[in-house]
């Protein structure tokens, strides 16, 4: 190459950009909080690029629409979608008499919307090699708070629960009370404030619906101050494996976001956001599902709940399978969606949802796992997932079981006795029998739904009546209350 003089003009022919560059800027507090559009054609402007819905007229529509709108308090010009984009700030770098109308800049923004994300869509099919984690995985500090902190607050929530029964007028009272337990990170406040209004079953129960409420259906408040109304569902997996150890991280499961986008008809620009995380009956247990009340906002924010060290869980795996234990495991793909974006109508036939879902399922396990077959359902929302899958697994085991069972002794000679295990939301089914030749027992833990307050009575009588239909008579049962 040859030197060029300071003085002289640049030469060569360049190659053109372009039309539409996004990126970020950065000021002397870092990176600035929102992205900015370059526009390198006739008329050439720059502006900033905000994910923020601003209501207009034709907002509600089915297809895309878009509005330039002025707000003349603060003097400033908008171009809004229903795509949750919008744009201000625009600065022309041309001529003053460039610049173009309303109508025609409008026709620019849409065309730009189109491209962001076509280029989003880009960067999901081209993962960025340097993460392998995908998402930024993000533990949960455990908290407890000190005796008299906790008993004052589960006092005022199940005093918030009374007086929400009085009137409609103190339900926002019990929404906040419950929004600020969920996020203590204290699990033990909720359960006790149940526990205290065991004498007042209408306001326990307004309790426990309206902190599933708010577990399943979040409004996330997004750094510039916009809230982002969310719901969860989930989709059950079970998977056998002829060895033990866990593994519940598996980043390729992202790819999912891409299949459900397309066979559920979601709008690009909608929030979807599917956890890498498998959440297991005993993870949701462990906290009465109260870990999942704060899973769409890490999603929304790029990052991905994890509970304990990934590499360590990786190691224990490897050490576990050394082991031959063969099992069945249960398991939730847990996704936000943006609310009211999802519908049943397209869940009517699910099957062809589930061959798409399934190859990259498997794709998602078969890089950390070996395992025997991989069973997947329909997504359907959280609460209702978790009782499908809870079923399904139930089901599964005793059918298997008793299908043994009846091969060599006949379930008629079979007896079952069922023990209460709160601590695992489980009930041990133990199966005992014999005949002139063979004496058979065998036992495995019949899982209660994961929820906020799990109904054991419900729980127990589903399990008779399952045990009645296979023709097996429940002799004793007994509680093992800690």
């Amino acid at each position: 190459m040859k030197p060029l003089s300071p003085r002289s003009r640049l030469k060569g022919d360049p190659f053109l950009p372009n039309r539409f560059i996004f990126g970020d800027a950065i000021d002397q507090h870092g990176i600035e909080e929102y992205e900015y559009l370059v526009h390198t054609e006739q008329p050439t402007f720059v502006c900033r690029l905000m994910h923020r819905a601003i209501p207009f007229d034709g907002a509600d529509s089915e297809q895309f629409a878009s509005a330039m709108l002025f707000d003349p308090e603060e003097n400033v010009s908008y171009y809004t979608c229903n795509d949750g984009l919008a744009m201000t700030d625009f600065v022309f770098l041309g001529e003053p008499d460039s610049e173009p109308n309303a109508g025609a800049l409008q026709k620019i923004c849409d065309e730009a919307v189109a491209a962001y994300w076509a280029i989003d869509e880009a960067y999901k099919n081209n993962p960025a090699e340097a993460n392998e984690y995908g998402r930024r995985p993000r533990q949960l500090s455990p908290m407890q708070l000190d005796d008299t902190t906790r008993a004052h607050a589960v006092s005022e929530l199940a005093r918030a629960a009374r007086e929400a029964v009085s009137g409609p007028e103190r339900a926002p009272q019990l929404i906040a009370h419950v929004h600020s337990t969920l996020h203590t990170g204290d699990a033990r406040i909720l359960p006790e404030a149940l526990f205290a209004l065991h004498d007042a079953p209408t306001a326990r129960e307004r309790l426990i619906d309206t902190a599933r409420t708010l577990i399943a259906q979040p409004d996330v408040a997004r750094p510039d101050g916009s809230f982002v109304p969310y719901e969860l569902w989930a989709i059950p997996l079970l998977y056998s494996a002829n060895h033990a150890g866990d593994c519940w991280f598996f980043p390729r499961l992202a790819e999912l976001e891409r299949v459900l986008q397309k066979h559920l008809g979601i709008p690009y620009g909608k929030g979807l956001h599917v956890s890498p995380t498998l959440f297991t009956p005993d993870m949701l247990n462990a906290s009465g599902c109260q870990v999942l009340s704060q899973l769409a906002g890490m999603l929304d924010a790029g990052e991905a709940y994890v509970p304990g060290d990934i590499a360590a869980m990786r190691t224990a795996y490897q050490e576990g399978k050394q082991r031959f234990v063969p099992r069945m495991t249960l398991n939730w793909i847990v996704f936000a969606v943006e609310r009211g974006v999802l519908t049943h109508e397209p869940l009517a036939d699910p099957n062809g949802l589930l061959d798409a879902l399934m190859p990259e399922v498997e794709a998602a396990l078969n890089e950390h796992i070996d395992y025997n077959e991989a069973t997947l359902f329909a997504p359907e929302p959280l609460w209702q997932s978790l009782v499908t899958g809870t079923r399904a697994s139930n089901q599964q085991r005793l059918a298997f079981t008793s299908l043994l069972l009846d091969k060599r002794i006949g379930l008629a000679n079979v007896r079952a006795h069922i023990e209460l295990m709160p601590a695992q939301g489980a009930f041990q089914l133990r199966l005992q029998g014999k005949d002139d030749d063979d004496t058979v027992e065998t036992t495995f833990a019949w899982l209660m739904t994961p929820d906020i307050a799990p109904n054991r009575e419900a729980a127990r009588a589903e399990l008779e009546a399952v045990l009645e239909a296979h023709n097996i008579a429940c002799d004793t049962y007994q509680d093992r209350l800690h």
